[in-house]
């Protein structure tokens, strides 16, 4: 089985584990999963737009003044050693299934399920240790998780974080694939 495969495979069975757990979760707390929203097209074109803020941070935390915060340091060379390498044989499709898969079960769980249940602050600490790569990604992916929650508190729109979250997620992956090609010391 091939490197490419294998990462397919790992990423849908982990996010169809989350997915079932979100499903599972909600059923059990009672916590009405859908409608998804009341406003599909307004909603799509918030998470779609609210997606450029956490890219263009995922963006600048590769860019060379990024260099300078010592915080970046290690996240920067974790993603273009580790994080890139992982995925440098993944092809636009597995990137696009990996980004939906992830946008649509994690946003489920956490802002659908954990955020509903215990609230935004819960939900994005949880969000950013469960994202755990370095500790400024732990870091950053609260602060994300945070912004999200907010997005899905202010539109009770379960729709906007997942629109969110595919966009950021397939993004940052086809801009980690196609667009860094060495590492960056």
């Amino acid at each position: 089985m091939s490197l490419r495969s294998k990462l397919l495979g790992l990423a849908l069975l982990v996010e169809g584990a989350v997915f079932i757990l979100a499903l599972v979760l909600a059923r059990l707390w009672g916590i009405p999963l859908s409608p998804l929203t009341a406003h599909p097209l307004r909603d799509i074109l918030i998470g779609t737009a609210g997606a450029a803020i956490p890219f263009a941070l995922f963006v600048f935390s590769l860019s060379e003044k990024a260099k300078a915060v010592p915080i970046i340091r290690s996240l920067r060379k974790t993603i273009t050693d580790e994080i890139r390498t992982l995925f440098a044989s993944a092809t636009f499709i597995d990137l696009c299934l990996i980004s939906l898969a992830a946008g649509l079960a994690e946003e489920l769980l956490f802002r659908g399920v954990i955020q509903a249940k215990w609230g935004i602050l819960a939900a994005s600490i949880l969000f950013g240790l469960l994202h755990s790569v370095t500790p400024a990604y732990i870091l950053l992916a609260t602060l994300i998780g945070f912004y999200i929650g907010l997005l899905y508190h202010v539109f009770q729109s379960l729709l906007i974080p997942i629109q969110l979250h595919c966009i950021y997620d397939f993004g940052a992956l086809i801009y980690l694939r196609y667009r860094v090609k060495e590492q960056i010391s």
